[in-house]
């Protein structure tokens, strides 16, 4: 994704979307090949046949026989393709197979210098309160492009085309916290987008005097993110509240109807299962918009 200069562009020329062929999927289905149509993107359908579920001989009860898993992924790839195709979307499709299916598809988006990853969740139990191996936090946390994460709160888009007309950008101000600001600027940009620019203090105990200057400081902190150029076109919106945070994320979304809330995310070291990060799963989990996510380079 190229970010040019102090003049905010945004190019996406590859996105990949990772299936399962699950309803969460075809809901993301359906946001990419908007996607695609809005940024005149080239498509690639990813699926991994999951050889951790498959059997390991004709005589074993437990797991899948691998030939009706790899004739039914291709059935039902064949049949998205030609969906896609069918409406002039320039896609590809590719199987793949592995026994870690977002390590699978982070390495395709790689190969092919994928400038978005697009993919579905089902979780409707706060990701923040289970440890998760699912293929939808593997992506987010280990991709170099952005994410973008359409959660189970979702409705599949009914319009012929996507608009980000409102997009609601939370950054905890860390050192990449520019960067990614950048990002979510490109996107509000293509569409002339108001954007709200967001940061939650959490209570400290700090007394109402001490609050108001956080406030007023990261106010300021908020402001200063954006290129003088940016004021061009938008006025950006500069939101500071107290609380917890993931709450106030989807709070905010609710309130102004975002079409999409960025985050950035924890990149993480290891492909283990692990706790997800408390403020990107439960918005994930609770967002009524799609959830874009950036991990740090």
């Amino acid at each position: 994704m190229a970010v040019i200069g102090d003049q905010v562009g945004l190019t996406v020329d590859r996105i990949v979307l990772a299936t399962d062929f699950s309803p969460s999927s075809e809901s993301a289905t359906k946001y990419a090949k908007l996607l695609a149509k809005r940024f005149s993107s080239n498509l690639t359908l990813a699926h991994v046949v999951d050889l951790s579920m498959a059997a390991r001989s004709e005589q074993a009860v437990v797991g899948y026989p691998i030939g009706d898993m790899r004739r039914a992924s291709s059935e039902n790839l064949e049949r998205l393709l030609k969906d896609l195709t069918s409406d002039r979307i320039r896609a590809t499709a590719q199987i793949l197979e592995a026994h870690n299916p977002a390590a699978a598809i982070v390495g395709l988006a790689e190969q092919l210098k994928a400038d978005l990853i697009v993919t579905g969740t089902h979780a409707r139990h706060g990701l923040n309160k289970a440890i998760l191996g699912s293929c939808a936090e593997g992506i987010f946390r280990h991709a170099s492009c952005p994410v973008f994460t359409v959660g189970p709160k979702l409705k599949a888009p009914s319009a012929e085309n996507i608009a980000f007309d409102r997009i609601v950008f939370a950054t905890d101000f860390t050192s990449s916290a520019a960067e990614k600001a950048a990002v979510a600027l490109a996107f509000a940009q293509d569409s002339m987008a108001t954007i709200y620019l967001c940061h939650v203090l959490k209570d400290a105990g700090a007394d109402i005097s001490e609050m108001f200057e956080l406030q007023v400081k990261f106010q300021s902190a908020l402001k200063k993110m954006v290129p003088q150029s940016t004021l061009d076109w938008c006025t950006p919106e500069c939101v500071v509240e107290l609380g917890e945070v993931a709450p106030h994320i989807l709070g905010l979304a609710k309130r102004v109807g975002a079409d999409v809330i960025i985050l950035g995310a924890r990149r993480s070291s290891t492909w283990f299962a692990h706790l997800a990060d408390g403020v990107v799963g439960h918005v994930l989990a609770n967002a009524e918009c799609p959830v874009m996510t950036i991990c740090s380079s």
